[in-house]
């Protein structure tokens, strides 16, 4: 959140539906998280995908969208990174 006046309009806002009415205090707590984009040359699949994506998959057991053949037809040449790129040239 930037400020607390985010959470005050939000709790204020049309879609709250009231629910500052019933809502006293609401509390944020930093998290720092850090996601490799890149790791040995190659993109990570949150590089790839972004975190939201990579999370759902892994929630929803899709374990066979995680797959190198599929980061390849979806990604194309992207997936081999760096080393790939060099050794065409």
């Amino acid at each position: 959140m930037r400020d607390e006046g985010v959470v005050g309009g939000l709790l204020a806002g049309e879609g709250a539906g009231g629910l500052a009415e019933w809502v006293k205090a609401v509390h944020t707590y930093p998290v720092r998280e850090i996601y490799t984009i890149i790791s040995a040359g190659r993109p990570t699949e949150v590089g790839l995908r972004g975190y939201p994506a990579v999370q759902t998959i892994i929630a929803a057991g899709a374990g066979d969208q995680r797959g190198e053949d599929v980061l390849r037809r979806v990604f194309g040449d992207a997936v081999g990174g760096l080393e790939q790129l060099r050794r065409r040239t």
